[in-house]
């Protein structure tokens, strides 16, 4: 009996330390795994800041280049105003002329040439009328003959 009796609590301290030794495993296990769902996010933050950081790099180089465009305009404006505007004509010329020389004086020569036909107005007494002074077309009253 004795050594039934040590048989059964040799099975029995078998499957209790079985199931304690699972459970333990499983605890290692479950650590594991939260060890690892860690890093994987440390490296995801990680992979942001870097993200975050090299977006904020490219803003400032694109709105550095902004501000040189900027300026390189408003020099080029200020440049255009001194040149367009403030700038006196050299010599002013009534008489603008966007034709060629020998076009133009061809043009004020063949002015003076030319015999226009002015239009002779004569006076009216009265005005006209839009109608005829008789009848005509459908309202025209027809004369019917009577037979006799």
């Amino acid at each position: 009996m004795d050594l039934t009796f040590a048989l059964a609590g040799l099975a029995v301290g078998l499957i209790v330390g079985a199931i304690l030794a699972r459970l333990y495993s499983l605890k290692q296990f479950n650590s594991h795994k939260l060890q690892q769902e860690l890093d994987a996010s440390r490296q995801q933050l990680s992979q942001y800041r870097q993200d975050v950081s090299q977006h904020l790099d490219v803003t400032n180089q694109l709105m550095t280049q902004l501000q040189d465009n900027y300026s390189r305009i408003a020099r080029h404006v200020q440049q255009s105003k001194m040149q367009l505007v403030e700038q006196p004509p050299a010599t002013k010329n009534s008489d603008l002329n966007y034709l060629s020389t020998d076009t133009a004086a061809h043009i004020k020569q063949s002015l003076h040439q030319i015999d226009e036909k002015r239009r002779v107005y004569s006076a009216v007494d009265e005005q006209p009328r839009d109608y005829s002074g008789e009848a005509s077309g459908l309202i025209k009253e027809r004369k019917v003959s009577k037979p006799e």
